[in-house]
Parts: C-alpha cells; structure tokens; sequence
C-alpha cells in the first residue's frame, strides 16, 4: 500500500496556516468606556501600554490550521493505492484497435466488447498506426493495455518489424477477417506512353486458382521524374525508354530520382531529389534490364500478396496485456472527498467554538484604580 499525490506542487498552500496564528496573536479586543463623574477633575495623562501578545483560544487557533492543512492536501489529491485497487486497475483493458482495412462498424463491435475503453486506428503505414495506438494507450490512466490488429492478414501486411515499436507491457492480439472469393490490390505503376511519363493503377486480380493484371486509370506525372546520367547518353536513354514501356512499380510520384552509371557526377541544374547509383552496364543488350531492376528498387511500392500469414506466426506474435505501468497518469479515485468531509466538519466545529467563546468572554470594561 502506498500514497501519491496527483497535485504535489498544492502544498505550496501550506504557508497559509501561519494567517490564523497571525490573527491570533494580533487580535485586539476592544473594551467599554464607562465615564463616571469623579474622574472630570484629574488630569490627562498618556501613558505607553505594554501589552505581553500571548495565544488565546488554543483550540479555536488549532482548528483553523487543521481546515487549512486539509483543504490544501485535498487540492493536492491524495491516491492510496492499495492492493485492491491494483487488482481494479489490471482487470481494466484499454483497447487500442488498428484496422488494416475498411471494416463495417459491426465487425468491430464484438472486438471493442469487453474493454473499458477503445479506440480505432488506420493509417496507410502500419507502423503509423501502431505508433498512434501506443501513443494513446501511454496516455490513459493505470490499466491492462492491448493492441488488436483486424485485417485479413495477407503476408505483407503485418510483419515482425512493425510489431517491434510495440512496448513489451502492451498486450498484441490478431482477429482476422474472412478474404473474400476475388480480391484487387491496385498497383501503381511508372510507365512511359507516347513519350510521356504516366502513372498507371495497375490492378492484379487475386484469387485462390489464379492471378491477373489489367491498367486502370492512366495520369500524367512530371517529365522530370526519372533521369539517366550516363557517359553514353544515347544509350541510357534508349535503356530508359525500354524499360518505362513496360512499367516499374512506383511509390513516390513527387520526388525527382536521377540514377548515374557509374561515378559520373550528377549536374546541379537536375534538381534531382534522391540520387541513385547503379554500375555501368556490360553491354546495350542488359542494360535495360539493369535499369528496370535499379529503378524497381529506387521507389517500391507496398505490396500485398494474396496469402494469409500462416496462423501459427501469428500465434507467436501474440502476447497477453501486461500489469499497469507504474508511470501510467494517475486519476482521482475519491479520496480527497474524505479530506473534503473532514474540512466540513472542521468548519462546523470551527464555527461552534466561536459562538461558545462570543458568550462567555465578559465584556472588558475600564477600572478605576
């Protein structure tokens, strides 16, 4: 069992208590004059008054330190941690859910079931999407935390690489989701028509007998997305032409790539983005092939095959939630609402005192001596 304090700078409020011992001993108490008649003949006189400042009412000055003192450790949130509240904590799942697709809302309702609280993730990377999901879950309060992979689990699509950025205390769960019959996966693809570069969404059409490819949509991209520096123009050229005519898988269509044979130096006035350097072919027979291969490894898509990861890897990369992190945001458990009732209480007793003290203290009135 421990204690923690959701707001421990609070106590800085403490050096109020030294306000009622300040009024207590300043406090002064007026008194009644009573002229009688005798007193018309003497003279006025001024005389210094010592006074020796002492406490008064010790029980009333305690009282208001205490509503103090409690009040301040109530704003500061007391959290007693105790081994029942551990034990509350664990059984709470917070549920971080990355969809690897589109997924229709009643799929996804029996995998929220159960959690306390979830949220859904979807990024075009998945290793985005696991790094947001760990994010959020690093910034809920001390629970079970897990992170549930819904997709269709097509190799390529969850690897052990992106499993790493997950946190060994995060729990890792896969539910995958039937593949229907046919499946497309659209591939976008570099390829030259009629001497323009051109972006193709090439669509492979998977299914379990056989694979397929057609073009689809076809946009023109910038003429300066693909150069060749070669100390054979003519060559390089020609090499690019043949190996553009059939197409490169292509992910970045913004960025400029130049790719040099060779050590050649790449001239400024490119304005390339990304240099990429490949030998100086053998011969003019491979060396559109070379090209393509170079050119295939320069911007690679992400591509998805039609096979399921076998189950038994992801059996193994499956691990349960773990214990709450000691470092996880602290809430307010309701303790401070005792501390609220005892400043309640105080205040009343507070309150009593003075009335006691109003009617028993005799009005001082000056004496002659």
């Amino acid at each position: 069992m421990s204690l923690a304090w959701l707001s421990p700078s609070v106590f800085w409020g403490l050096v109020l208590m030294a306000a009622p011992i300040a009024i207590h001993l300043l406090a002064r108490h007026q008194a009644r004059t009573v002229p009688f008649p005798s007193l018309r003949f003497l003279e006025r006189t001024h005389l210094a008054a010592l006074r020796r400042r002492r406490i008064e009412d010790v029980l009333l000055l305690i009282c208001r330190i205490a509503i103090i003192a409690l009040a301040v450790a109530a704003l500061a949130g007391p959290v007693l941690r105790t081994s029942a509240r551990t034990a509350g904590m664990a059984a709470r799942v917070w549920r971080a859910i990355v969809l690897l697709s589109d997924i229709p809302a009643d799929r996804i309702e029996p995998v929220a079931n159960g959690a306390f609280k979830t949220r859904q993730f979807r990024r075009t990377v998945l290793v985005d999407a696991l790094d947001d999901a760990v994010r959020w879950l690093d910034e809920q309060p001390a629970s079970s935390r897990e992170i549930v992979v819904v997709g269709r689990m097509r190799r390529g699509e969850v690897t052990h690489a992106d499993l790493v950025t997950v946190p060994a205390a995060i729990g890792v769960r896969f539910v995958t989701e039937s593949a229907p019959a046919t499946t497309d996966v659209v591939i976008p693809v570099l390829a030259a028509r009629n001497g323009s570069l051109v972006r193709l969404d090439r669509v492979a059409h998977l299914t379990s007998d056989a694979t397929t490819a057609s073009d689809g949509e076809m946009r023109h991209v910038r003429s300066d997305l693909v150069r060749v520096v070669a100390g054979d123009q003519i060559l390089a050229d020609a090499a690019l032409a043949t190996a553009l005519e059939a197409g490169v898988p292509w992910a970045d269509f913004d960025t400029p790539v130049v790719v040099r044979w060779g050590d050649l130096p790449v001239p400024a006035s490119t304005g390339a983005g990304r240099i990429v350097s490949m030998p100086v072919p053998a011969s003019a027979a491979v060396a559109a092939d070379e090209l393509r291969r170079t050119l295939q490894a320069a911007s690679p898509p992400a591509l998805v095959d039609s096979v399921s990861i076998d189950p038994q890897q992801l059996t193994e990369w499956t691990r349960p939630a773990g214990a709450p992190s000691p470092q996880a945001p602290m809430t307010d458990e309701g303790d401070r609402r005792a501390l609220w009732a005892a400043v309640l209480l105080l205040l009343g007793l507070e309150w009593w005192l003075r009335r006691v003290r109003a009617a028993a203290q005799p009005i001082e009135e000056a004496r002659v001596a």
